[in-house]
């Protein structure tokens, strides 16, 4: 059963831009009786972009501030994503998953984000255990790239090239037959994966983390069997690394990036991770 934001499917399909915001720059857009208004920077001023009294959902701002999308009921497809310039220009309107096409996977769209200006991604539940995540070009409409996921924990890098996710597990797997893996961009999906790690059985204890210069990626593991904790790092078309947490690093575990220095936090202290290097080494606190 799809979620509410699919059932109004009567709406004209017509995006009729009310007005122009001109040359002022137009950081915030939002939703305002599901009409979509800009606020300029700085400014208490607000005007009016789209007036055609169709449903909208989940409207997002690109990184740069330039462009925003959304997502409208549609009557062809599960939605239409809607998007536009902040002075109000349409730049594209994407049917996604036409119903002539009879497509499986999510749904419903759940969310929507902008990973660079000119990519979005959606995503949505095939089933409780399983998500599904599509990258589309904001400008033509085509699909990049897809990934089934165990669980909704799918990230994009900085600058939305690469991706790092859970790999799908079927649904109705036991606990002690599960064999999470983080995978990278394609290395993952109904075939045999290709992700890390294959020859020990983790749970993952956080989401994926990249550093800022999207060169690594981090994440939080506890073996299965033995309950040790441990930090796997991975860097694309690069090595990985299964580092133990270090001794006194037990509790309220955290893992976060200062720039390309990888940080563990601690109850009783904080680690650091050096490019290149392959153990913590404690912090000095004052």
């Amino acid at each position: 059963m799809k979620i509410a934001l699919f059932l109004a499917r009567g709406a004209s399909a017509m995006l009729v831009i009310a007005s122009s915001w001109g040359s002022q720059a137009v950081p915030t857009a939002f939703l305002r009786s599901s009409e979509v208004w800009v606020r300029g920077s700085g400014s208490t001023e607000e005007r009016q972009i789209t007036n055609d009294g169709t449903q909208k959902f989940l409207l997002v701002q690109s990184k740069g501030g330039g462009r925003l999308a959304f997502l409208r009921s549609s009557t062809v497809a599960m939605v239409d994503i809607v998007v536009m310039s902040m002075d109000g220009s349409l730049l594209k309107e994407i049917h996604f998953r036409p119903v002539a096409e009879n497509a499986v996977g999510m749904r419903g769209v759940e969310h929507m984000e902008w990973i660079s200006e000119r990519r979005l991604v959606v995503s949505g539940s095939i089933n409780p255990s399983t998500a599904e995540y599509e990258v589309l070009d904001a400008e033509t409409g085509a699909l990049v790239k897809g990934n089934l996921t165990d669980g909704p924990n799918w990230v994009a890098s900085p600058d939305g090239e690469h991706a790092a996710y859970f790999g799908f597990i079927g649904h109705f797997t036991p606990d002690s037959e599960r064999r999470p893996q983080l995978c990278l961009d394609d290395e993952c999906g109904l075939g045999e994966p290709h992700g890390y790690p294959q020859d020990v059985h983790v749970e993952f204890s956080t989401s994926p983390e990249w550093s800022t210069d999207g060169s690594a990626v981090a994440i939080l593991a506890e073996n299965y069997d033995t309950h040790a904790n441990s930090v796997i790092v991975r860097h694309p078309q690069g090595k990985s690394l299964n580092i133990p947490t270090p001794k006194g690093a037990e509790d309220n575990l955290g893992v976060n990036w200062d720039g390309d220095v990888l940080i563990l936090s601690s109850s009783n202290g904080k680690w650091k991770l050096e490019p290149r290097a392959s153990d913590f080494v404690q912090m000095n606190l004052k």
